[in-house]
């Protein structure tokens, strides 16, 4: 055992006894790695000595906790069969196992069994479980153990090259020792553009991408929503439409009980008289009464695509109605209903059916995108906090130029992908600044062509660091929000149109916010004052007709 891991078995011991405070756990065993790759019984509680004191990368918990990163429990000895033989072996047959991770690399694990009362583990048990794995990792945050040397931000040691690369799946999988550094020339290819040699002063960045990577770990995808939106009903209404297109079909509607309240999204192809409103929902009843399904009371939205000139659809109309669920990831009590005004044929038949399916597929989809954009903004949020917390002027610019983007993405009706990823690059623009000396060099006057140079390396360090995160569309936008439109920006001198559209968007932002900003290096500019040196440099920092348009949004206000 390690000299700096016996120094702390007792605080180590201390903090597993919490598994039988917090989780109720009855028993509980500490590993942690040694030289040779195992991991080695530390402390342990409750086992009464059939423990095993190692564990190698083919035990099932070391195998799932290094796989899988997050802690996880299995109630029964029959629920996965390869879990078995562990918990028999130790006379248990409920486990709960929590990956320790420090730095990237797991360097132990934490091994609980059977929660009081015979009560199984239950997924309000993970978190606890992660805080308590965290409070070992911190126990040697700063200290040389685990084969690795962990290098704190204020403290850098070695120095590396800026190579904007992401960490090998193999680096990232086993800690290994300190390999020899190779020179510069031998350095893998960047993804961002020609090789950059990096200040000296700039610390390793495969460390920071490391750490970044453990902390997205704990950043937690939200679940599916159980109430539609309004991008989802933004969906139905465009298929509703569509629907109307069935030969004989006059109304489509989606009712969504429960959801937003209550709301139907009806569609037809001319105004209902009041008699015709009451007998389709009259219908609608009777079929969820049937089905044991609740109804309730919704509230209605009529849209007339094809407007009011043909006669009003009375309830004589009203000749076949169908109704059929609408099964879209975790929702529930949502109904499609299509009525016809004459008895539809095989062919309405099939493309009703066809409209049924791609209209849950487009709900789904839907759901998903917006839950991936909730995902990247916490994540985007993570990678500037709580660092720019330190610098309070930052920030401030910081959602400054996150608010500019979001008006000007309205202005220029950019489709929903688009502003979403405008915005997701405003919110990392300066994430690079916390590596660069920046409490040094913070709002410093008078900044000398070394000073200068080191800040101008925050577009390359920053998209490294976003890269493995956010991917790499967001992190070419922020490598190149200082490009210019006329090729003499930096870092890579890229011109014109081959800067993405975000980071075009987001510089026009980010000059104008530093131009009228009272706590900015130079004295603030008159609004006025900062929209004519805008007008003035399109073509040549700015893209000709974004900075134009721009201009335009500003006076129209």
């Amino acid at each position: 055992m390690h000299p700096e891991v016996q120094e702390l078995q007792n605080k180590l011991k201390e903090i597993l006894y919490d598994c039988a405070v917090e989780i109720r756990a009855t028993k509980a065993a500490l590993y942690l790695l040694t030289n040779d790759a195992r991991f080695e019984l530390v402390t342990e509680y409750g086992f009464r000595g059939v423990v095993r004191p190692l564990a190698d990368r083919t035990d099932p918990v070391v195998d799932r906790c290094g796989r899988g990163r997050t802690p996880f429990f299995i109630n029964g000895l029959n629920v996965e069969p390869r879990f078995s033989h562990v918990m028999f072996e130790s006379a248990s047959d409920r486990l709960l196992g929590a990956p320790i991770y420090l730095r990237g690399h797991m360097v132990g694990f934490i091994d609980m069994r059977d929660k009081a009362g015979k009560a199984p583990f239950e997924a309000s048990d993970l978190p606890k479980a992660q805080k308590i794995a965290e409070r070992v990792a911190e126990q040697f945050a700063n200290r040389n153990v685990f084969n690795q040397r962990f290098i704190t931000l204020s403290e850098a040691p070695q120095r590396a090259p800026l190579v904007p690369t992401s960490v090998p799946a193999a680096e990232a999988q086993a800690p290994a020792a300190p390999a020899p550094r190779k020179p510069a020339a031998a350095a893998k290819p960047s993804l961002w553009g020609a090789e950059r040699s990096a200040p000296s002063n700039v610390p390793a960045l495969s460390t920071l991408i490391i750490e970044a990577r453990s902390n997205a770990d704990r950043i937690a995808v939200p679940e599916s929503p159980e109430t539609i939106g309004e991008s989802e009903l933004a969906v139905i209404r465009d298929l509703l439409r569509a629907m109307l297109l069935i030969p004989g079909a006059v109304v489509a509607s989606v009712s969504a009980y429960g959801h937003m309240g209550g709301v139907q999204e009806l569609a037809a192809r001319s105004s209902l008289t009041d008699e015709a409103v009451n007998v389709l929902q009259s219908k609608l009843n009777l079929w969820l009464t049937k089905r044991g399904d609740a109804g309730g009371f919704v509230r209605t939205n009529i849209n007339l695509p094809f407007g009011t000139q043909d006669a009003q659809i009375t309830a004589a109309h009203i000749q076949k109605v169908f109704t059929a669920p609408i099964t879209a990831g975790s929702l529930r009590g949502l109904f499609l209903t299509v009525v016809f005004a004459t008895t539809p044929d095989r062919g309405a038949h099939e493309l009703l059916a066809a409209f049924h399916k791609q209209l849950q597929t487009a709900i789904e989809h839907s759901m998903e995108r917006g839950a991936m954009q909730s995902t990247r903004s916490r994540i985007a949020e993570a990678l500037v906090e709580p660092d720019f917390t330190k610098y309070p002027e930052l920030r401030r610019h910081t959602d400054s130029v996150v608010a500019r983007v979001e008006a000007f993405a309205r202005f220029l009706s950019l489709s929903p992908a688009d502003a979403e990823t405008a915005r997701i690059v405003a919110i990392v623009h300066d994430a690079g600044m916390r590596l660069l000396e920046y409490e040094r060099l913070y709002r410093k006057k008078d900044l000398s062509a070394d000073e200068l140079s080191i800040l101008k390396e925050h577009a390359a360090v920053g998209a490294s660091i976003v890269e493995p995160l956010l991917g790499n569309e967001i992190a070419r936008a922020v490598l190149c929000h200082h490009e210019r439109w006329d090729g003499t920006g930096y870092p890579n001198e890229v011109p014109g149109a081959d800067i993405p559209l975000a980071a075009r968007i987001v510089q026009i932002c980010d000059v104008y916010e530093t131009m009228i900003a009272a706590d900015s290096y130079a004295p603030a500019e008159p609004l006025e004052t900062a929209a004519s040196k805008i007008a003035r440099a399109a073509g040549t920092q700015f893209d000709p007709d974004l900075a134009q348009k721009f201009v335009d949004m500003l006076r129209a206000r």
